[in-house]
């Protein structure tokens, strides 16, 4: 199954569920377009993004709306509509002020979770699943902490070069220097009643655990940066031109599979293959509009998203010319731009 996330929001149009999709005989077949339960007094969904199976089989899903900030859990196994039951809230600004606007969210082997937010350009450890819900966060990095005269938000993972920024609590975070800390750009959100407002426009996006490290899409920085899972400090940074002439620049969608990393490179309009041991890289997919999120099926077939394009392209197992898989042009109801693409799930 195919699960995609949308850009959401209180505009019309937008999409604040979860469609599935099937694929037979390389074709779409929808499943649902509400994958996602929404029984009387759970949340609101708006602006969802990160979406994973994680531990227990649960379903992940990234309530991205700065009145939201949260990351929900579902059942895993959807029922016979292909929709998946509420079980809860993992995650919330409860958790950690640092939760605010929070994009993707991924898993180590422990279960533990590391969640980005956008607002406060901040990566969270998050504790496994808890009965009681919303979860905790995990102590600080150990080399943040040990840092001299320095305050992070709880659960800081990987903290932001700037750490005064417009959504900070009223004791802000202690700044960390580049390259450790996240690069960020701030853009201005004036109104009558606030004249000098600012917003953050550019910040950190995906993250993704490969065994003992954590990689984190810098975008404003143009590069992924490598962290160490237990303790903190940088491993070093993927950037500048690596592949085939084209530049990293300004990375969203992260993904693994097998030996390799694949970077979205939504400023260059490609995606880009790292091998994690020989450090072999090279341009797999050119050619598509602010790719978003991205995914193998079961059979090694490679899907991407545009979100300029409204669309799910794939690329085969071979990554061959993009062609459409759905998209606004052959589905009536995908008028919303698709943020995240994960194969998963069982077949109803």
């Amino acid at each position: 199954m195919i699960y995609i996330s949308f850009h959401g929001g209180d505009v019309s149009p937008a999409i604040n569920n979860v469609f599935v999709y099937d694929v037979v005989g390389g074709k779409p077949v929808r499943v649902t377009t509400a994958a996602l339960q929404t029984p009387a007094g759970s949340p609101p969904l708006s602006e969802l993004r990160g979406l994973a199976f994680g531990p227990a089989g649960h379903l992940y899903v990234v309530n991205g709306y700065r009145n939201e900030s949260q990351v929900l859990v579902y059942d895993g196994t959807p029922d016979a509509d292909g929709s998946h039951p509420y079980l809860g809230i993992y995650a919330d600004a409860s958790v950690s002020k640092a939760v605010a606007h929070p994009f993707a969210l991924a898993f180590d082997a422990s279960g533990n979770g590391y969640l980005s937010s956008q607002d406060s350009n901040v990566v969270t450890g998050l504790k496994p699943l808890a009965r009681k819900k919303p979860s905790a966060a995990l102590p600080v990095a150990a080399y943040l902490a040990g840092l001299k005269k320095t305050m992070f938000l709880r659960g800081t993972m990987v903290a932001s070069s700037v750490g005064k920024l417009p959504a900070s609590p009223k004791h802000a975070p202690s700044s960390l220097g580049r390259p450790q800390g996240l690069d960020v750009v701030l853009a201005a959100d004036a109104s009558r009643k606030h004249p000098k407002r600012m917003k953050v426009a550019h910040s950190v996006r995906d993250v993704l655990v490969v065994g003992d490290s954590l990689y984190v899409a810098d975008e404003p920085g143009n590069c992924v940066k490598i962290y160490d899972l237990r303790s903190g400090p940088g491993r070093g940074q993927l950037q500048g031109q690596i592949a085939a002439g084209a530049f990293l620049q300004a990375p969203v969608h992260l993904l693994v599979n097998g030996d390799h990393l694949y970077i979205g490179s939504s400023g260059t309009d490609t995606v880009l293959q790292y091998h994690l041991t020989t450090g072999a890289l090279e341009t797999v997919v050119r050619g598509v509009k602010t790719i978003s999120g991205m995914c193998f099926d079961a059979s090694g077939t490679f899907y991407l998203a545009s979100r300029d394009d409204k669309a799910i392209y794939t690329c085969g197992q071979d990554f061959g010319t993009p062609e459409l898989f759905v998209g606004a042009a052959t589905d009536s109801e995908f008028i919303d731009c698709p943020e995240f693409v994960v194969f998963g799930g069982a077949r109803v």
